[in-house]
């Protein structure tokens, strides 16, 4: 009798059909690699967009921030102190001739009314409205496509973009006295825009702008000529100083900036306000 022993067809098909999937758990489990793929892929998507959201709401709070600590620092040695034969070192034509030498000389103080300096009185293009009884400030249109502010040389008495000028004396070693400003403006080549394009503003009706600082000394006769250097990076998009009526020793300061929102769907706003009352 022969050892071998042919098995049964019915075991050999149950084999069979024991040895792999069928065609419906391959597509089964296919959909569902793919449903977890996506919720990951989805999941990585969101994160990585609110961590751009937080360093760019962070970068932008710190540009605000430099410019408010030194800023605030600065108008609390402001002088009142005048040695008498300082000028402006512009021509006697023009009204910057006639502000005084010490101080805090733009915005100008009034008390008839509360004064302010802002991205209004800087500009020439686009043309802005009068001021608000909110916003003191002249208001800004919004721009049109492919459009950016044209600052202005000279307006009145504040040109190239001056929001804040004093002045304060340096006594740590000879007395000097300083011409502090500070001033906001868009970065340029020459005369040829060289900032963000439109694309990149959080709110393409408003472009975002930089702030520079320049300090000037007397050397006896005139100013030295150091150009304006830029705090922050492109991205203020409102800097204004507000002097009340009933004090000329006091100024609000807002420093703004307004940042893409999550997937550059809208936009958020990082704002600083300061109240300094100087001793002048």
């Amino acid at each position: 009798m022969s050892w071998y022993r042919r098995l049964p067809r019915t075991s050999l098909r149950v084999r069979r059909t024991r040895s792999g999937f069928t065609l419906i758990e391959l597509m089964v489990a296919l959909a569902l690699l793919v449903i977890v793929t996506m919720m990951a892929f989805s999941g990585f998507r969101y994160l990585t967009a609110v961590m751009n959201r937080t360093i760019t709401t962070t970068t932008a709070r710190e540009n605000l921030s430099v410019v408010m600590d030194q800023l605030t620092k600065e108008l609390r040695e402001v002088t009142s102190v005048s040695g008498g034969t300082e000028t402006n070192d512009i021509s006697t034509s023009t009204p910057l001739a006639y502000r005084a030498n010490y101080g805090i000389t733009l915005p100008t103080w009034t008390s008839a009314s509360d004064s302010s300096g802002g991205l209004g009185s800087v500009i020439s293009s686009p043309a802005t409205t009068p001021a608000s009884p909110t916003t003191l400030a002249p208001i800004v249109p919004a721009l049109g496509s492919g459009v950016t502010y044209t600052f202005s040389t000279t307006t009145g008495a504040q040109p190239n973009g001056i929001i804040l000028e004093f002045f304060t004396i340096d006594t740590s070693a000879t007395p000097a006295k300083h011409r502090i400003r500070y001033s906001l403006t868009a970065p340029m080549v020459g005369s040829t825009y060289a900032g963000l394009a439109q694309g990149f503003w959080a709110v393409s009706s408003y472009e975002p702008c930089e702030i520079t600082y320049c300090n000037n000394t007397w050397k006896g006769s005139s100013w030295t000529t150091e150009s304006p250097q830029p705090m922050t990076d492109q991205v203020v998009t409102a800097f204004t100083v507000t002097r009340p009526l009933w004090s000329p020793n006091v100024l609000q300061i807002t420093l703004e900036a307004q940042v893409p929102g999550l997937g550059r769907t809208g936009y958020n706003t990082v704002r600083l306000i300061g109240l300094v009352t100087v001793r002048q």
